[in-house]
């Protein structure tokens, strides 16, 4: 009868052996009610399962909640829900599916319900939750995407701009596939407020930011929109090592990108990503962005595009591209549109077979072009395989020694290998005599496993994750319940205002940098 338990030291022998056992008959868990506290483990025991919620699992910043499987793959599925796994109201958690040695993504998640009214995303973390880590998924077949990382706005305000940060979120070495919409939904597209209903009247309501950000080696394949999207996170953001491929397969129009980044200020670097119909790496209205040491092939339009968009809140923002490999982009290789942005620079990008242009900075562009090799046949360039798919160079390749010093940007390549401080190759890759890692299989299921980072970083100010949960028991991804208020589609004309309320906030962290440093 009892579908949780705390294990005794007699019970919690083999590998189940948490502070607390959630086994395959419980469909949630609420961590203060079954008394879990900050160091504590939590097990779930593997075997089949139609959904799991998890609410108030709330560690410490000094001692995290480990919630991992046990004993075999934690299988979920369902076909009439809006989620998978859901934890909400948390903060200081793990959740990762490395607890069996014997599978590489200790949970699988399938949801697969799309509609008429809500589509469903596989994994959702909402309701105020903060810092926390998620690792070794298998997410596949999600209605929507299979990762919904973010709480949308509320009518009372708690889970706005201004009023809620999401802190430290660390999303690694999941293998997400197949779903209808992203890969991973990384925060909203950017500051702009969607109009929503509030006890019958409409309000127009932001949503909130996200400072660090870690998401990196994660394998996300065949997707129906683009395969990752990371908005606003303006403050510590590092997407690196990522494998995407084949995205957009719905053909949903500005939905078709490898990744799109909005209102971010993310360093991006060490992906690869392949095929889509559209771009392979998509910034816009983002302050100061770098992205470094990528390869990115086989994109229909461009293959790193970005464009501030005339967002005078970000004026003076730079974009730095250093040592990308972008190959057979169908429009441009590399283009950069703001006539604002300031000190912007494209040093050792190796950019070849572009439909249109290898490098295009528009004229009004403060633009900086060093050491860069275009215009050359793939075929002439000096790659070890590029037919099939091995861009690492050739000793004799004209990339090798080629490029500008550039350590202050790139001092790796893609990867690990140390750069020639004074003669970099140019491109994505350094020459060595040393094999190469081994990139993820087409058929999914490899990567790194590299068992995680380690989980107890301090998160830094509070993100307010002690206000309730908003449970929304079958509403999808975007329906979180609780505060009387329903979205009805986007807030024309609200982006200026949002972006007033995010330059109130610029200016207080830039007073306060400044009292800081004095």
């Amino acid at each position: 009868m009892a579908l949780v338990f705390t294990p005794r030291p007699a019970d919690a022998a083999g590998e189940c052996d948490c502070d607390h056992v959630i086994e395959p008959d419980a469909a949630t868990a609420n961590g203060a009610e079954l008394g879990v506290t900050p160091g504590q483990s939590v097990c779930v025991r593997g075997g089949e399962r139609e959904f799991l919620r998890l609410y108030d699992f709330v560690g410490s910043s000094d001692a995290w909640i480990e919630i991992r499987n046990c004993e075999g793959v934690v299988e979920i599925d369902n076909d009439d829900r809006g989620y998978g796994l859901t934890a909400e109201g948390s903060r200081y958690f793990r959740i990762t599916g490395s607890g069996d040695p014997d599978h590489e993504y200790g949970i699988r998640v399938r949801a697969t319900r799309t509609g008429p009214d809500y589509s469903a995303s596989g994994v959702v973390v909402s309701g105020l939750s903060s810092d926390y880590e998620l690792d070794h998924f298998e997410v596949l077949d999600s209605g929507f995407a299979g990762f919904n990382l973010k709480t949308e706005p509320r009518c009372d305000g708690s889970a706005n701009l201004g009023n809620f940060v999401q802190y430290d979120t660390r999303v690694h070495h999941n293998w997400i596939h197949d779903p209808r919409g992203e890969g991973i939904y990384f925060g909203s597209t950017g500051y702009g407020g969607r109009d929503y209903d509030c006890d019958g009247e409409t309000v127009t309501l932001y949503p909130h930011e996200h400072h660090g950000v870690d998401i990196h080696h994660n394998l996300i394949e065949d997707t129906g929109w683009d395969g990752m999207q990371v908005g606003v996170s303006p403050v510590d953001c590092a997407v690196w090592a990522n494998t995407i491929r084949d995205v957009g397969l719905e053909g949903v129009m500005w939905q078709q990108q490898g990744m799109q980044i909005g209102a971010s200020s993310c360093e991006i670097y060490a992906n690869r990503l392949e095929r889509g119909p559209t771009n392979g790496i998509f910034i816009q209205i983002s302050p100061d962005t770098v992205v470094h040491d990528n390869l990115i092939v086989d994109f229909a339009q461009t293959g790193i595009y970005a464009n501030l968009n005339d967002a005078p809140e970000f004026d003076g923002s730079s974009y730095v591209f250093v040592h990308n490999t972008v190959l057979r982009s169908g429009k441009w290789g590399i283009a950069v549109f703001g006539p604002t942005l300031a000190d912007n620079l494209g040093w050792n990008n190796l950019v070849l077979e572009s439909g249109e242009a290898d490098i295009a900075a528009a004229n009004d562009v403060d633009w900086d072009a060093q050491g860069n090799i275009t215009g050359v046949p793939i075929a002439e360039l000096g790659f070890v395989d590029p037919e099939g798919g091995d861009f690492h160079l050739l000793e004799d390749s004209q990339a090798v020694g080629a490029g500008v010093p550039a350590t202050d940007w790139s001092s790796q390549d893609r990867d690990g290998v140390e750069r020639d401080a004074a003669a970099p190759d140019v491109g994505a890759y350094e020459y060595t005599t040393e094999p190469p890692p081994e990139e993820p299989p087409d058929d999914g299921g490899g990567g790194s496993d590299s068992g995680g980072d380690e989980a107890g970083s301090d998160g830094g100010d509070e993100a307010g994750s002690d206000g309730g949960t908003d449970s929304g028991e079958d509403a999808g991804a975007d329906g979180e319940a609780g505060c009387g208020c329903a979205s009805t589609g986007g807030g024309s004309g609200s982006l200026p205002l949002a972006l007033l309320v995010f330059a109130g906030l610029l200016r207080a962290r830039r007073r306060q940098a400044t009292a800081s440093a004095r």
